[in-house]
Formats: C-alpha cells, sequence, structure tokens
C-alpha cells in the first residue's frame, strides 16, 4: 500500500508596509497677491497675511504625501480668524494634527518728515511775509509759486525754497500786470499738467464790468494772459480756491469752489477746456447733504478722470468729505475722529489735496485755527483714507506741526495751500499757512 502525504507551500506573501507618512510638507494662500507660505515648525504653521486680507475666507493650498489624506481638505475655504486645525491621517491610519495659525499684518504707516522750512520756527520765514494777505500755492516745475499779498507771485526754488528771480530783474511775478480787476485782484493758484500758473481774483457779488477772471502765465518769466472771464457770478464767492486736471491748450478741467466768508453755497462750478477753448458755462454740481462749504472752501479733484471723485474742504463741511460728480456724498472723515489734535480737521480743514502713493490713498490738509488760539495751531495733516471714510482711526492721521512756536499774527483769513509732487513712493508736500510760512515735507509709507 502506498501512501500519499499532501505537501503545504510555506512560502507566503510578506505584509505590506504601510507608509506612516502624516506631514504637511507645505501650506500657503496661493490667492493672495503675493501668495503667502506658512512656516512649519513641528504641528504649528504660522501664516502672516496682508492687513486687508478677509481672514474669515481664506483658501489653502496644502502639501502631505500621495499616501495621506487630510480635514479639511486642501483648497477648501476656511474661516482663520482663530487657529484651525487640521488632521492629517497616514497610509497606516496613523494620524498628526497640526494647527494653523493666521496673523494679520498692521496696516502700514503714514511717515512725514521737514525737506525745508520757511518759518518762524526755523528761522527763515520770507521776508515778503504779510498779515493775512498770502494765501495759496501751486508747483510747477523747479518752482514753487506763493500768493503774495493780494495781488503778487512768489517764486521759490522747489528743492531748497529759497526765493528765485523772474524776468526783468523782478522779485515776484505781477498778478494784476494786464487785468487789475476783483475784489482781490489775485487769489487762488494752480497749475496744469505742462505746468503754466493759473491764477484767479476773487469775486464776491454781481458787478457785469468787473467778472471773474482767471489768468494763466507759461512759465515764471512770461506776462499775464487772460484765459476766461466768468461774467456772471452773482450767486457765488469765486477764487477761493480753483483746480485745474489736465492740459488748458488741449483738454482739462477747472474746478472751484462757489462758497467764502460771509456766503453760503454748496455748489462747485465745473469749467471744461476742449482743444484749448474753455466753455465759460460751467457745470454746477450741488453737494448734497451739506447746506454750505462755509470759509476758504477747496475741491481739489482725486485725478483728471471725467469721473474723478472730489475731495471737500471748508469751515462748512465738518470734515474733510470726498463727493462724486453727481454731487453724492462717497464719504467723509468719521465724526468720532472730532478730538483732541484732529478736531482742527474738522473746523479748521481748509485747503487740501488728493494723491497716492505705496498704491494707497492720502488727502494732505492745512488747518489753521483763526482765532485768538491760531498762535501755535498751524498745522499740516495727512489722512489715509485707502480702506474707506468708515474706516479711518486715528493712527491713519498724521500731522505736522508747522510753526510749533507761533507766528506772525493770528491768522484771521484761516487761509493756506497745498501742493503734492509723486515720484514713486515718496510724495513732496509743499504747503503754505497764512502767517506760519511756507514748507516742504516728504510723505511716505513704512
Amino acid at each position: 500500500m502506498t501512501a500519499i502525504t499532501a505537501c503545504s507551500d510555506s512560502t507566503s506573501e510578506p505584509e505590506p508596509v504601510l507608509s506612516s507618512d502624516s506631514a504637511i510638507k507645505s501650506f500657503a494662500f496661493q490667492a493672495i497677491t503675493p501668495a503667502v507660505t506658512a512656516s512649519i515648525s513641528g504641528t504649528s504653521v504660522l501664516a502672516d497675511v496682508p492687513y486687508q486680507v478677509d481672514a474669515t475666507a481664506m483658501i489653502p493650498t496644502i502639501e502631505i504625501a500621495a499616501t495621506s489624506t487630510i480635514i479639511p481638505a486642501s483648497g477648501v475655504v476656511q474661516d482663520f480668524s482663530a487657529p484651525v486645525t487640521y488632521t492629517v491621517t497616514a497610509e497606516d491610519e496613523s494620524t498628526t494634527i497640526y494647527t494653523v495659525t493666521v496673523t494679520k499684518l498692521p496696516p502700514p504707516t503714514l511717515a512725514v518728515s521737514a525737506v525745508w522750512e520757511r518759518t518762524l520756527v526755523s528761522g527763515g520765514l520770507p521776508s515778503w511775509f504779510t498779515a493775512n494777505n498770502d494765501r495759496d500755492l501751486t508747483v510747477a516745475g523747479d518752482f514753487v509759486f506763493v500768493h503774495n499779498n493780494n495781488d503778487k507771485i512768489r517764486v521759490l526754488d522747489i528743492a531748497t525754497g529759497t526765493d528765485a528771480s523772474v524776468r526783468d530783474s523782478l522779485t515776484f511775478i505781477d498778478g494784476k500786470e494786464n487785468f487789475a480787476s476783483g475784489n482781490l485782484f489775485l487769489l487762488g493758484l494752480d497749475a496744469d499738467d505742462q505746468g503754466r500758473i493759473l491764477g484767479s481774483n476773487l469775486r464776491a457779488g454781481s458787478d457785469a464790468l468787473n467778472p471773474w477772471n482767471v489768468y494763466v502765465w507759461n512759465d515764471k518769466d512770461a506776462t499775464q494772459e487772460l484765459l476766461f472771464a466768468y461774467p456772471t457770478p452773482a450767486d457765488y464767492r469765486l477764487g477761493e480756491n480753483l483746480s485745474v486736471v489736465g492740459d488748458i491748450s488741449a483738454n482739462a478741467t477747472i474746478y472751484v469752489p462757489g462758497s467764502g466768508f460771509g456766503t453760503v453755497s454748496n455748489k462747485v462750478l465745473k469749467f471744461s477746456v476742449s482743444g484749448g477753448t474753455v466753455n465759460t458755462t460751467p457745470t454746477v454740481i450741488t453737494l448734497a447733504g451739506l447746506d454750505n462749504m462755509g470759509n476758504a472752501p477747496d475741491v481739489n479733484p482725486t485725478s483728471s478722470a471725467s469721473d474723478a471723485t472730489l475731495i471737500i474742504a471748508g469751515t462748512g463741511v465738518n470734515g474733510i468729505a470726498e463727493y462724486d460728480q453727481s454731487g453724492n456724498l462717497v464719504g467723509k472723515l468719521p465724526e468720532a475722529l472730532n478730538t483732541g489734535d484732529n478736531a482742527f480737521l474738522f473746523t479748521f480743514g481748509l485747503d487740501a489735496k488728493a494723491f497716492e502713493i505705496s498704491d494707497r490713498k492720502v488727502v494732505a490738509v492745512t488747518a489753521t485755527d483763526f482765532t485768538a488760539n491760531a498762535a501755535t495751531n498751524g498745522k499740516v495733516f495727512f489722512i489715509d483714507y485707502t480702506d474707506g471714510w468708515e474706516n479711518i482711526t486715528a493712527d491713519n492721521i498724521k500731522s505736522f506741526a508747522f510753526t510749533p512756536d507761533g507766528n506772525i499774527d493770528t491768522n484771521f483769513n484761516g487761509t493756506g495751500g497745498i501742493d503734492v509732487v509723486v515720484n514713486g513712493d515718496i510724495a513732496t508736500v509743499y504747503a503754505l499757512i497764512t502767517n506760519f510760512g511756507v514748507a516742504a515735507m516728504e510723505v511716505s509709507f513704512e
């Protein structure tokens, strides 16, 4: 008898080795510009993001091993206003829990420093300064043009603030050389995009024989020419300030507030220039919700675009405001800021200029108390309104004390002027405050 014995195969497949990799390789927010990559230390993931990012709705891009899974998943929107935990499960089902913390960086802050000063505090107040009658300025090319004593324009070197000469060995441009008319022969100043100097007389009340005039000088050595005359200023006080954008020999726009001392108006007059010809029938912009711009008002467009918003200042505005071309309020300085040093912006914010640097929007404002307290209250304020007027806090406002040691007289006109030259991420602001002096300041974000 033959015995049959079964043989068993003692060779078997080894158990597969499962990966224990439960690491996060990288964690980034690709949708932010520029993209933000978090740092990973142990199970802590840290990311600093720009202050304006909405931390409640961010989408991470997360890299893990191909054999792993993660909850919540990569590419899914999350609220990172508080730390978020992520669980990575390895192939062998081991897990690692990560905590992701997102920190919003603080917004950039304004930095302001003096370039030059001709003020009492600096010992260099111009000898030609008068009491109450130096009331505006503009910048064109290499020079700063300063209104002086109701009928002159003084010319300063833009780099140093020192006096420059003009034609015929004069020390000033004659503001009434060819056209001696108006309640004041000369008051408002500005310059067009080609560096031509514009000025106007002051008109208050109807007088067909003495209209509101806008003059032009092609440069500091040119003679005075009449750009246009507006014959019916009966309803307005014109000339406190004027703003021009564009090229007056081609296409430009001239804005003038129709209000001032002793008058009540909420109107802005807008004169258009087409092909070098001025349309002397202005568009009248009525500022909604504002009864009166008040004393020494200013209007400044935020750009040369036809739909540019307008920055409005004046004693009746109760804080600097922005309006659209239809006269609708866009926003204004929050009333909560009407305290301490910033209170001047609500009562005496008078001359304003808007500009942009480092992708941020700024308004520069002169402010001076024209009561008996004016001796030490001449300031230039800088307001960062990039994130909307309603979001402005005290941290978004910087002030530059123009003459902390006093002035030559109480500034009963409460006036001044301001202009800005932008070069990359730096702006140089040139300011005049009546009775306080003239200065240049450098402005940047840090």
